[in-house]
């Protein structure tokens, strides 16, 4: 049984195939708009910050999808689910971090530092006394319901989830009812093992658990916190998405004074 129906497996397939170009077409249009820039701190945090971890975006998401199609119904090796794992903790860095880059060229070029310093303000593009020091038409798109969800329950959630509580990771299997039972069942008789330290019992029962269920398409960080977990690869091609909207926002209104973008 698949993951996806095949209406939405062939339509992340589609966005898929796109990827690449879109990644292209943006390393293109920052290193073009970077060189316009009058801060060369400004510059650098385009060009070598942001250009670089959309670079890394992209990669990671070709990996992905290289170890796990979506399409792929049986488990993954365990090697392969913690390289996939490794690239998503990566992927979910670098977001954060392209927004932050962005914060940054922002608050540079329109000489934004000083000011923000002496007034506490962070400069983060989801902060509001900062986004207040922003181009109006800038201010207003970060302010959108749509953007700031996302970057609060997903990118700066998941983020501080990976740094500092609980990282984001990939089941190993998705189970159904009776492989369920089984698994639990299994975890008893390991319990109970444990105690009469029959380690190889233990290690042949963990080898039967392992083959129960299919591979797993969701992400979660932690169930206590009850996170909201997300589909693997439709989040990771909507986040390449969400950041190349972000970009071309923030390249068309990067200037407080709009008067100033052509100067």
């Amino acid at each position: 049984m698949q993951h996806f129906t095949s209406k939405a497996l062939k339509a992340i397939k589609e966005r898929y195939s796109k990827i690449r170009s879109k990644y292209i077409d943006m390393t293109l249009e920052i290193g073009a708009f970077a060189q316009k820039l009058r801060s060369e701190r400004a510059k650098e945090f385009m060009q070598h910050g942001v250009s670089r971890r959309l670079w890394l975006l992209y990669r990671c998401v070709e990996r992905i999808y290289d170890l796990f199609p979506p399409d792929r119904i049986e488990q993954l090796e365990q090697d392969d689910r913690l390289d996939v794992e490794i690239c998503l903790h990566a992927f979910l860095i670098n977001i954060y971090g392209i927004i932050e880059n962005l914060a940054l060229a922002l608050a540079y070029e329109n000489n934004l530092i000083d000011k923000a310093i002496s007034n506490k303000i962070k400069i983060n593009l989801f902060n509001k006394d900062f986004r207040n020091l922003l181009n109006p038409q800038l201010r207003s798109y970060l302010s959108k319901n749509t953007i700031t969800q996302w970057y609060a329950e997903y990118a700066k959630n998941y983020r501080d989830a990976l740094a500092h509580r609980i990282p984001p990771y990939v089941p190993p299997a998705a189970l159904n009812a009776e492989e369920r039972r089984q698994f639990e069942d299994f975890d008893k008789e390991i319990s109970l093992l444990y105690q009469t330290r029959e380690f190889e019992k233990i290690s042949a029962l963990q080898e039967k658990q392992l083959k129960l269920g299919r591979s797993n398409p969701l992400v979660i960080h932690s169930f206590s916190e009850k996170a909201i977990p997300f589909y693997l690869h439709p989040q990771l091609l909507s986040d390449f998405v969400t950041i190349e909207e972000l970009l071309k926002k923030a390249m068309a209104s990067f200037y407080r004074d709009p008067s100033s973008m052509d100067n």
